[in-house]
Formats: structure tokens, sequence, C-alpha cells
């Protein structure tokens, strides 16, 4: 019974605290709905805090107690004595660089079409500070041309040996050379038969010269040379010429210097038919520099010149020799000069720009009586440069090549009067850390005759252009371009004869040098690409596309 009464006593209080949480859970249900309330934020609502005391006592400086004992102070000179001591310093040694080494000979051979071989050789000293020694031999041949074959043929070969001695004072230099040239006046009618031996040509020339200067630059200087050549053809002409010459010029100081150029030739020439006598030319020209003011340089001076061509009335010619420089800026420049002169012909200079020259023909000196240039020149940027003028000259006694006698042969001709000749031109230059280089030249010339109708094969324009491309130092690629026209002729074979114009000449070359290695190369030229067979002179038609192949080798 009392256990029963206990585990109802126990039971009492779970049922209450159970009831409890029933009455307490209605109650949750009934207030667990959220009423409608209004909030109001205010934002304007400042908190102010009352005013902080910021009176803050200082501390007082503490008095200074005085030191006990004072302190005193005194100087002593002290002596240092170390022992003697030799410092043994040792430079750094830079690696010294190698000498790059450099090759005395040099041999280039090839062959091309129109059987064309080539042979180009050099031989050359070294590094020599005291001397320099060297000889070429040349060749380059055609065994065929343009007009029937082996009649058309040339060759031009050239064997030298020159040298130069470098003394404390004085420098010498030397040199002996000969060149043979030959060819055939292949300008005969079409379909004629001739014999080759016929209408063969050849020059001879052997020259041998000298010279003596001051070695180094100093406030006098100059040079003085002589030569003698001689030169003779196939059809027993032959002409000898004796030269001197002494250039000199001499400082007062920076922007004054005196200069004095004189040149003396004694010329002598026989052929089947003229026995001339000897032509004597004396040139002196003495000028003076200066500079007056800032950026502007000034000569003054005068060329006399003394010679006894037959043609003239007078031997003795004296021209004005007047030049300025000023200096634009810090890259142009504007020049201007008028001057005259005696331009020496020879049968040596007419047969180098004619082949075709036909025998005992009268040979006279150009007089230049007037001769004015006027231009500007300078830099564009680092790597261009430019040349622009005009220039202006009377000539008398001026030769032109006719056709009168023979087809195949050029007559001299002269215009005893006063030519003026024009000339308009323009060049550009530019180089690229020597990778890519060119060069651009213009000029048109007028000409205004006096007894001679026209200017007989004297081109009226003249243009060229050299490049050359350097490829990772592999490819060395080199294109030209040059052309000239304008040029009149009278073709006496028509009846009346008549004035003609040459047809415009226009040649394109390419070159490639392709290096094996540093001594060792090879080559392929392309000559006269456009296969243009223009005329070079009346009745001589030049040879179309030639090919040359070979190798180089320096050693």
């Amino acid at each position: 019974m009392d256990h029963i009464n206990k585990r109802f006593l126990v039971l009492i209080p779970i049922l209450l605290v159970g009831l409890q949480l029933l009455a307490q859970d209605e109650q949750w249900e009934r207030d667990g709905e959220i009423k409608d309330v209004e909030i109001e934020i205010v934002r304007e609502r400042q908190i102010t805090l009352p005013r902080a005391n910021r009176n803050f006592e200082k501390v007082p400086p503490r008095p200074s107690e005085p030191i006990t004992p004072e302190i005193t102070y005194e100087f002593r000179n002290l002596n240092f004595n170390v022992p003697e001591y030799r410092a043994s310093i040792r430079p750094l040694r830079l690696k010294q660089e190698e000498i790059a080494r450099i090759y005395g000979r040099y041999v280039s051979v090839g062959y091309g079409n129109f059987s064309s071989p080539f042979l180009d050789a050099w031989l050359n000293t070294k590094r020599d500070k005291e001397k320099f020694v060297g000889a070429r031999l040349y060749h380059r041949s055609f065994g065929k041309g343009p007009v029937d074959d082996k009649n058309s043929a040339s060759s031009n070969s050239e064997i030298s040996v020159f040298g130069s001695s470098f003394m404390g004072k004085v420098t010498s230099t030397g040199s002996i050379d000969y060149v043979n040239r030959g060819g055939y006046f292949y300008g005969y009618a079409p379909g004629l038969e001739v014999a080759r031996d016929s209408i063969r040509q050849s020059y001879h020339t052997f020259n041998i010269g000298g010279s003596f200067s001051n070695t180094k630059p100093s406030d006098f200087n100059y040079d003085l040379g002589g030569s003698f050549g001689y030169l003779s053809d196939h059809y027993n002409a032959a002409e000898s010429e004796v030269g001197l010459n002494f250039k000199s010029d001499y400082a007062f100081s920076d922007n004054k210097r005196m200069i004095l150029n004189s040149e003396y030739y004694l010329i002598t020439r026989k052929d089947s038919l003229i026995d001339a006598k000897p032509r004597h030319l004396l040139k002196i020209n003495p000028t003076f520099r200066f500079m007056p003011i800032e950026n502007l340089s000034v000569s003054i001076g005068a060329n006399a010149v003394l010679e006894n061509d037959t043609i003239r009335n007078k031997s003795l010619h004296v021209y004005p020799d007047v030049a300025a420089e000023y200096t634009l800026s810090k890259n142009i420049n504007a020049y201007a000069r008028l001057s005259g002169d005696m331009d020496k012909v020879t049968l040596r200079s007419t047969s180098s720009e004619n082949f075709w020259v036909n025998a005992n023909v009268n040979i006279f000196h150009t007089n230049k009586t007037f001769d004015f240039t006027a231009g500007l020149r300078g830099k564009l940027g680092k790597q261009a440069s430019f040349n622009l003028g005009v220039a202006a000259a009377n000539l008398q006694d001026l030769y032109f090549y006719q056709n009168l006698s023979d087809r195949a042969k050029f007559d001299l001709v002269y215009d005893n009067g006063n030519v003026q000749r024009v000339n308009f031109f323009g060049e550009l230059g530019f180089n690229k850390n020597e990778v890519v280089k060119l060069g651009v030249r213009g000029d048109y010339f007028s000409y205004n005759m006096d007894k001679q109708p026209e200017a007989w094969h004297r081109p009226t324009y003249r243009f060229s252009a050299n490049s050359s491309f350097n490829i990772y130092e592999k490819l060395l690629l080199k294109v030209s371009l040059v052309g000239q026209g304008g040029m009149k002729a009278l073709n006496s074979e028509m009846v009346p004869a008549q004035v003609v114009t040459l047809d415009t000449g226009v040649d394109l070359n390419i070159k490639a040098d392709y290096y094996l290695s540093r001594q060792a190369s090879i080559f392929l030229k392309f000559e006269n690409i456009l296969s243009n067979e223009y005329p070079v002179y009346l009745n001589y038609p030049v040879r179309g596309i030639q090919v040359l192949g070979g190798v180089s080798w320096s050693f």
C-alpha cells in the first residue's frame, strides 16, 4: 500500500507540469499573430556629450646640478709614424683583340654568253706602315657581238703595277700600266660582205707615272707629279703625252689659305696622213680662300692658260675663278662658282669615248670661256644626302661625231662659234649602315648651237641609279640602271641627208654575290636584262642580254 502511494505521489507533479505546458501552448497559439505596428526612425537626432576638461599640469623643468669636479680639456699634437709602404699595383689586363685578318690576293674568274671569258686578279702587300706594292691583271672579252657574230667581237685587257712609300716627311707613289682594247668597225651596211681584218681596230696604251707629297698634313702641303703615256692603234696612229702637275696650299690661319695648282702637257701625234706639230698646254691657277663672315667661304682667283692650237688666233687665255659656299643650316649648303678653262682633247680621250673614231682626224682643245654652276647640297637626316643645281657654259671649238665619208667610222666636226650649254642636274644618295645603299642622278642638257645645226651624238638627258643590298652578310645584291636619249645624228646615206633621233637606251644590270665563306664566293651577273639593242652611236647597236657567272677567292 505504501508502495502504491509513493508512485501516486510521483505522478502527481508530472501531471501538473504537463497540464501547465498544454495551457502555455494554447496561449502561444493565441498570441503568435503579428499585429500592425508603425515604427518611426529619426535621422536628425544628435548625440551630445559633455565637454571634457583638458587642463593638464605641465611638468616643471628639473633644476641643473653643477658637475663636480669641473671638466677640463687639453689639446696635444699627436705624431703618428708608419713605416714606408710601396704599393705594387697590377693593372687589369684586357684580352687583346685579335687584328682582323686581311687578304692581299684576290682572284675572280667567270664565263658568259657571247663567248665571254672574265678574269680579275689582284696581288697586294699586307699591313706595312712604310710601303705598299700591288699589281692587277684584268681581262674581259666577247667572241661574238650584235652584228655578224665575230665581226662585232671586242676585248679589253689591262696589266698594272703600282706602289707607295711612306717615309717620315715625304710620300712617293709610282705606277706602270698597259691597256689593250680591241674591236671591229661593225657599223657597215647590213648584208655587206667584209674582210674581218679590214675592219679590225685596236688601241695599245702604255703609261708610267709618279708623284711626291708631304706625308703628314701641315700648314704647307704639296703634291708634285709627272707622267708619260704612249698610244698606238691598228692604223699606224701614234700619240705620246708628257705631263707635269704641281698642287700646293698654304694656310695663313684656320680661315685663310692660298692655293696654287698648275699643269703642263706636251702632246705629239702622228697618223698615216698627219704629222701634227707638238701641242703645248700650260695651266696656272692661283686662288685665295677665306671666310669674310661666319658660315661663308669664298675663293677668289684666276686661271691662266697658254696653248698653241692652230684653230685659234691667240694662245694666252685668262679666266676668272671665283667660288662661294654658304651654310644655310646645319645640313644644307648653297654653293656657286664662276670659272673657265681649256679642256684637253687628245686621241686617247676621243678614242676612249668613241672606239670607232676615224683615222687622220683633226684634234683641238675645247675653249670653255664661261662656266657657271650653282646649287644646293646637304643631308636629309643621318642616312641620305642630295645635290641639286644648274650649270651653264659657253664653249668654243666644241667637237662632235659624224659619219661623213664612211658610215662605220666617225669624224670629228667642230663648232667654231659659241655654243651655249645648260645642264640641270640632281642626285640623291642613301646609306643604311652599309646594308642598303642607293644612288640616283639625273641630267638634262640643252644646246644652243652656232655653226652646227645640231649637237651631234650628244644626249639631251641622262640618268643612272645604283643600289646594293647586303642580306645577312651572305648575299650581296647590286642593281644598276643607266639610260640616255635625245641624241641626234646626220644620216648621210639618205638622199638628201636627214637628221635622225637615235632610240633611247636603257640598260638594267643585276649582280648577285653569294659568300660561301669569308674568302670564297660565287657570283652571277646579268647585263642589259631588257635586251634593248639600242644604238650607242649611229649604226652601232649594243649586245642584248648578257649573262656572266663565276667564282671569287681571297687568300
